[in-house]
């Protein structure tokens, strides 16, 4: 069967649009998701138990459900206890709420990274908690956190695609509605497809980058100024390893 391309000019638009609102809901998501990590962070490591215990609940939730499960107690549960949102409201909502249990994992992990000699140091010296915060701790946190912070964005703009089941008129919503008045599934799920991968391929791109320009004093640090000295050293390794 050939491919048919006037499918391109008849639904590229209708996609793009649909595209639009993917790139919209991920944003406002992955924004409040982030700082709802942040806070869920903070609580497990600065308050007392019981509130890392509250903490540590909303976390194996929400990574210990299916996505889909949870956008449906939002969306169809949640008006029986008087909480009625929109499907795009739900939505939103429900990627924050998501991301925000993987992104307050991802920050501790990053937090316990750094030897606590240099914060108690820093304490020692007098600097207060807000410098600590972001002079010490965040500088060398990104560097060790981008990676993974990278994977979970890239598999919530990709989980988005189950919106489409609440009807979120985003990308994969509008390409079923395309398939449902053309019966053309091989050219929709193609062009679907392809604005997924160029949406996943633009923010690998642009963590690989963020993640050379956070690590930067790494690299040149560990860079050789003299190759001769810098081969004999990795021969001493290599020898003693």
């Amino acid at each position: 069967m050939a491919f048919d391309f006037s499918m391109i000019t008849r639904y590229g638009g209708v996609l793009l649009e649909g595209l639009t609102y993917t790139l919209y809901i991920c944003l406002i998501g992955l924004v409040i998701g982030l700082m709802i990590g942040a806070v869920i962070c903070w609580i497990k490591m600065k308050l007392p138990a019981w509130c890392s215990v509250i903490a540590n609940m909303y976390i194996e939730f929400f990574r210990g459900t299916p996505f889909l499960i949870q956008v449906f107690l939002l969306y169809y549960v949640g008006p029986v206890f008087g909480l009625d949102l929109s499907a795009m409201t739900a939505g939103m909502i429900g990627l924050s709420l998501y991301g925000g249990a993987y992104f307050a994992e991802i920050y501790r992990s990053g937090i316990l990274s750094i030897p606590k000699g240099q914060i108690e140091a820093a304490q020692a010296l007098g600097i207060s908690e807000t410098a600590i915060l972001f002079r010490i701790i965040i500088p060398q946190m990104l560097g060790l956190i981008l990676a993974p912070l990278a994977n979970q964005i890239i598999t919530i703009v990709k989980e988005s695609a189950i919106l489409s089941v609440i009807t979120v008129p985003e990308l994969t919503f509008v390409g079923q509605r395309a398939i449902s008045e053309t019966y053309n599934y091989v050219e929709v799920y193609t062009m679907v497809a392809i604005l997924y991968w160029a949406i996943v391929s633009s923010l690998s791109i642009l963590f690989g980058r963020l993640e050379c320009f956070a690590t930067r004093h790494v690299r040149k640090k560990e860079s050789p100024s003299q190759p001769f000295l810098y081969l004999k050293k990795q021969e001493v390794l290599r020898e003693e390893g």
